[in-house]
Order: structure tokens, then C-alpha cells, then sequence
């Protein structure tokens, strides 16, 4: 049976406890329950705690480490190399160094893999290192093959062969009754939209409320809940609301809410509606598509293979409030318990932690196979 290993080099100093890291992180993991029947898994994390233990057949081993780019877990390093793992997956572009010194301290027949989330390319000695590390990887996982254009035009990637498209989280979200959810969450519109996210410059929150008034002219009906975390355009996004009699008749802001909440939220909605200008992944795209929450979001790369290139979403330009209010005009002819079927569906098979570890596993195999 392959050995895998899975490595967090970031050390979450705030938890003592391998239960408080193990759930900081299950929207990465999520995976881990349907890969560790195919794989002998270990899972090595940091944070300010010592030791190891055993849950649910996977491995967990546990160090103290320091966040700082020059830090090198030598510990850590000497038990990978005694646990002799056929691939170990690294968490982030962003450990330099520490695949340097990985590497030197494993060997060369193992096989290194790095997971994309959502990082960019440095500049400076850390651009030239992070370049130097390059001949340590064997492969780069990116949820969307459009998000290695940068680093494969920054030269960072030597070829374009290393980089493999697998999601770096999915979702445990499932469709529920969305009649039954409404009346949960007290929610009423003849189309209902759902933001979740930031209110921030790169969320664009202010891109998508000047084309959803413009929309409302043709649709009073239409009702937009906005689920956020405070950004930097907060007032902003107040004030817009609070301007546009339109905007202030139709829209929620209903703020933070807890993430087991959102399963309900998205279920009740009839589309996610997102603004993002860049996302290494989308958390957020994931959860709804779970719940058949049906897509309008931006033409990145990310959402862009999520979604097919729009085959199961709606797709608008970036920035574009016009670009964006075409495609909620679209929303008004749309079959939603038919196109909601087919993005459940969709992300059933092609997003699902199931579908996630199927794709880590044919990769493994192949790159250890030769």
C-alpha cells in the first residue's frame, strides 16, 4: 500500500490541542475519510503541542515550530524521512526553504507535491529561492489549471507537465428541502440571491449591488442576502444600500453567522452570487454548489473550472457591473429547480471530498508508478 503523507508547515501557536488544529483544518481535510482505505496516510502538522496519535485509522503526528521563512523543522524532517512516505503533499507554495531542506532530508526517489492556495509568486531572494525550489517538487496541484499561468510565465514552475488540477477543499454541505430552509431563516424574494464573503476591494461587493439595483428595476421581486465579514468597504457597502430605495427594500445584510449555519443558507437561496477579482480556490463556490445553490460568479480561473467555464453557473467579467447584470437578467429564464438538480449533481461528482480523493489517488499512482 502507498505511504502518503500530508504536511502543514504553518504553526497554528494558538492551539495546544490536536483536536483544536485537526478541526482548524477540515475544510482541507475533508478528504482524508475517503482516501485512508487506498493509502497508508500520515498527517504531520505544527502548532504548540507535542506528539502523536492515531484517529479513525490515519496517523497524526504533531510538532512545535515557528512561522518565520528562514525556520527549517529539522524534527519534523528526521520523522518523515524514518516514516519513508512514497509522496508527501505539502499545504502552500509559500514554504521555500522548507522544501528545500525537505527535499535533501528524504531523498530524491520520493515524490513531493505542492498544494495551491491561492498564493502568488514572490519577488526579491525569496522569488529566487522559491524558483531554486523548483527542482524539489515533482508536482503542483492547483484547483483550477488557468491559476499556474503566473507562476509558469514568472518561470517559478519549469513546465507546465508539474501542474495537476485537484481542489484544495471541497465541501460536507448536502441539498436539503429549500421550501423548509426559507421558512427556517425567514427568507422571501421570487429569486433569491446569496452572498457570502468578505466586504473587501477584492470581493467587489460594490461591483455587484450597483448591477443587482439595476436589476431590481426589471425584478422587485429579486432579494439579496449578504452573509460577510467586516472589510475595509463596510460603510461603503451601507451606504449604497441605505441610498438606493431599490437596494434598501431588497437587500439583507445579515452579517456573520456561524459555518454550520450556512448549509441552510445556501439550500434556501437560489443563486450564490459572487464579485471575487481573485480566488485560489472558493470555499464559498464549493459549499453552494453542494447545496445545487447555482452559480453566478466571476470569470476567474477558479470558478472558471468549478463550473465548466459556465456550463453549470453563470460567468461574468470581473468589475463589470453591466456584464453582471446581463447574466441576472438570464436568472429570470432559467429552469432553477432543473439547473439546481444539475449543479448538485455536477458537484457531487466532480467537487465532492470523494471526487477530491479519487483525484489525489490516480495522481499518486501515476507519479510513484514511474
Amino acid at each position: 500500500m502507498l505511504k502518503l503523507t500530508e504536511l502543514n508547515y504553518h504553526c497554528h501557536t494558538e492551539y495546544n490541542t490536536p483536536e483544536a488544529v485537526i478541526a482548524k483544518h477540515r475544510l482541507s481535510s475533508g478528504y482524508v475519510d475517503f482516501i485512508k482505505h487506498k493509502v497508508q496516510l500520515t498527517l504531520v502538522k505544527h502548532l504548540n503541542y507535542k506528539g502523536e496519535a492515531e484517529i479513525e485509522n490515519v496517523q497524526y503526528r504533531f510538532f512545535k515550530s515557528r512561522n518565520r521563512f528562514w525556520y527549517i523543522p529539522f524534527t519534523t524532517h528526521r520523522c518523515i524521512k524514518k516514516d519513508a512516505p512514497d509522496v508527501i503533499l505539502v499545504q502552500g507554495f509559500v514554504f521555500v526553504l522548507q522544501v528545500i531542506f525537505l527535499r535533501w532530508a528524504v531523498g530524491k526517489k520520493r515524490v513531493i507535491l505542492v498544494q495551491h492556495h491561492g498564493e502568488k509568486p514572490y519577488s526579491g531572494i525569496k522569488g529566487f529561492l522559491q524558483r531554486k525550489a523548483d527542482a524539489c517538487i515533482d508536482g503542483y496541484l492547483f484547483s483550477s489549471a488557468g491559476n499556474a499561468a503566473v507562476w509558469l510565465d514568472k518561470k517559478v514552475i519549469s513546465k507546465k507537465q508539474k501542474c495537476f488540477e485537484v481542489l484544495s477543499a471541497s465541501s460536507g454541505f448536502t441539498m436539503k428541502d429549500k421550501k423548509a430552509c426559507r421558512l427556517r431563516l425567514k427568507m422571501n424574494g421570487n429569486c433569491i440571491f446569496l452572498w457570502v464573503g468578505r466586504l473587501n476591494s477584492n470581493k467587489d461587493p460594490l461591483t455587484v449591488l450597483a448591477a443587482f439595483e439595476k436589476y431590481l428595476a426589471v425584478n422587485p421581486g429579486a432579494a439579496l442576502y449578504m452573509i460577510y465579514q467586516n472589510g475595509e468597504l463596510h460603510e461603503a457597502v451601507k451606504n449604497c444600500i441605505t441610498k438606493s430605495p431599490l437596494l434598501n427594500n431588497a437587500v439583507t445584510l445579515t452579517g456573520e453567522i456561524g459555518h454550520e449555519q450556512l448549509e441552510d443558507w445556501f439550500n434556501a437561496a437560489d443563486f450564490y452570487i459572487s464579485g471575487s477579482h481573485s480566488e485560489g480556490s472558493g470555499y464559498a463556490l464549493a459549499e453552494a454548489m453542494a447545496c445545487g445553490c447555482i452559480p453566478v460568479v466571476t470569470a476567474i480561473p477558479s470558478f472558471k473550472g468549478m463550473t465548466q467555464d459556465g456550463r453549470y453557473g453563470m460567468l461574468f467579467t470581473p468589475g463589470n457591473p453591466d456584464d453582471l447584470y446581463k447574466k441576472l437578467l438570464e436568472c429570470n429564464s432559467v429552469n432553477k429547480e432543473a439547473f439546481s438538480s444539475m449543479v448538485h449533481t455536477y458537484s457531487k461528482e466532480n467537487l465532492s471530498y470523494n471526487a477530491v480523493a479519487t483525484q489525489l489517488y490516480q495522481l499518486v499512482v501515476s507519479l510513484t508508478a514511474k
